[in-house]
């Protein structure tokens, strides 16, 4: 019958267990070890190494299993911090040491009125309004030089009708490569404050 078999599906006959190809190994492996004219391998021996294959392969397939789990903790923490970097409810931007745009959120692209993939790798100082370039520059100085929090107010020109008043806060990163900064609109909050100021001014009692 297993002849049968044979002739049927020839290659059955090179199809090993999982056993079979363990002990194979093992003899292979006391083969190694033995010095040519020792006496022959006893069973023992083959047995004691083949356990140590066995508890090596569960071994390795615990590590495997662990990575694969580790991999997934790890994919989800990425889409976790992705989702919170990109939808939070205010501007980030990265920037690295010569001022160029590394990420930039959902809520900072808005506020240059462009898609992110368009802003990255561009000098955010394109688009500082030439009087405000100077605090800007002060800004990012002493972001990466100083190595603590800091914050300005600039005018950025997002084109050429619009110009938004923005509030700027940056940290340097742990690598001290790059810098993060959250970037609020302040336009509203700065033409209140320039209307109180002239109302001010306009109530302002008269010297004698």
């Amino acid at each position: 019958m297993v002849n049968l078999l044979l002739k049927m599906n020839p290659q059955m006959k090179n199809k090993k267990t999982k056993s079979e190809e363990l002990r194979e190994r093992a003899e292979e492996l006391l083969s190694a070890k033995t010095i040519k004219g020792q006496q022959k391998l006893s069973e023992e021996d083959i047995i004691g190494v083949i356990h140590e294959l066995e508890v090596h392969q569960i071994e390795l397939e615990l590590q495997n299993e662990e990575l694969r789990l580790a991999q997934i903790a790890s994919s989800n923490y990425a889409k976790k911090y992705f989702d919170l970097y990109y939808h939070a409810p205010m501007g980030y931007i990265t920037l690295s040491k010569v001022g160029l745009i590394g990420e930039i959120n959902h809520l900072g692209s808005q506020i240059f009125q462009k898609e992110g993939s368009k802003l990255k790798g561009i000098q955010l100082i394109q688009f500082i309004l030439t009087e405000s370039k100077p605090v800007f520059n002060h800004f990012i100085w002493r972001i990466f030089t100083e190595n603590k929090i800091q914050t300005c107010e600039v005018s950025l020109q997002i084109d050429s009708k619009t110009t938004v008043d923005v509030g700027l806060t940056g940290v340097i990163s742990h690598d001290e490569e790059y810098c993060c900064i959250t970037i609020i609109d302040i336009t509203k909050q700065k033409k209140a404050e320039d209307e109180l100021r002239k109302w001010a001014t306009l109530f302002q009692p008269k010297a004698n």
